[in-house]
């Protein structure tokens, strides 16, 4: 089957390439999916930026395909739960299994879930990693009617449906993000927004029942004065503040630790669930043919992203 491959000695977006690699085999739990489209995110830009041929070899060489971690296509062989021609979201686990950016994947049914009729393969492919892992972060800090919640990433391919779920919620939203897109976070539910340039956490008015941290540049102490005195501090990088999630649990506050692997079933019902229910919908940035592979993730690089760049197959 044909397959986004790395070539370890080129740099920058010239190491992607399209090539042949076995087809998958699916094992027992999993079904063989066509994929239809994928979406890009922080795990294909880690690669764009990785020009080092020591280190891409070494990353690269126990799977065959390296690039996609979340996707939409048609299921190709009847399994457990799930049967021959169904439309279906989901993800590959991003430590343990091949990745997705290719014709097929072999997939864990428990990572699916099926596409409703009026959701397009492209937006569809958009959801599943950035919209559970927004969910689960969302979750863990307590989320409910009446709060006060900060994005901070808020125009990304997670941010975006931070600020959807907090806001369909009844929480008073503000978003951090790109300049451009102060519209567009309203639209989604924000109720203040800001340029990551011009303005810092620390100089925002009041305090918040939980920040959501995107940007991987915050840490609990130096948010602990921004929070309320049970607020959350959730951020999409824990091993990054491990010593702020330390001592959290020493004070009233909480920084529950967050880590999104895989989609699971359960969580993907409940997302489209709110899709269904208009409450939120897929953010899609860009969208490009695999022919236009390079210049897809060549984008990753650029600052004002507005959710996710999505390759159609």
């Amino acid at each position: 089957m044909r397959a986004m491959l790395i070539d370890p000695t080129m740099k920058g977006a010239a190491k992607f390439h399209l090539g042949r690699v076995p087809d998958p085999v699916p094992t027992a739990g999993k079904v063989l999916v066509e994929v239809k489209a994928v979406s890009l995110s922080a795990w294909e830009r880690a690669f764009v930026t990785l020009d080092d041929p020591a280190a891409l070899a070494k990353k690269t060489r126990k799977k065959k395909v390296n690039l996609g971690l979340e996707f939409s296509g048609v299921v190709a062989s009847d399994g457990v739960r799930f049967r021959k021609g169904e439309r279906v979201i989901g993800s590959t686990h991003f430590i343990k299994d091949e990745k997705c950016l290719s014709e097929y994947v072999a997939a864990n049914e428990d990572h699916l879930a099926p596409i409703p009729d009026d959701l397009d393969f492209v937006q569809a492919a958009a959801l599943p990693i950035g919209a559970q892992t927004a969910l689960t972060a969302m979750d863990k800090a307590g989320l409910k009617g009446g709060t006060r919640v900060l994005v901070v990433g808020a125009t990304g391919g997670v941010g975006v449906y931070g600020v959807q779920i907090a806001a369909a919620a009844g929480a008073e939203v503000t978003g951090i993000g790109g300049r451009t897109h102060h519209a567009r976070l309203r639209e989604l539910g924000a109720a203040h927004t800001h340029y990551y340039g011009d303005t810092a956490v620390t100089d925002l008015p009041g305090a918040f029942d939980i920040v959501f941290d995107l940007s991987g540049t915050l840490q609990f102490t130096g948010v602990r004065r921004k929070l309320t005195p049970r607020g959350s501090f959730v951020t999409s990088n824990p091993d990054k503040d491990l010593p702020g999630l330390a001592i959290a649990p020493f004070t009233r506050r909480t920084a529950p630790f967050l880590f999104v692997p895989h989609t699971t079933t359960a969580q993907l019902t409940r997302i489209l669930n709110m899709f269904r229910n208009g409450r939120i919908r897929p953010v899609v940035h860009q969208v490009f043919d695999i022919a236009d592979h390079r210049a897809a993730l060549a984008g990753l690089t650029a600052r004002e992203q507005y959710g996710r760049t999505v390759i159609r197959l």
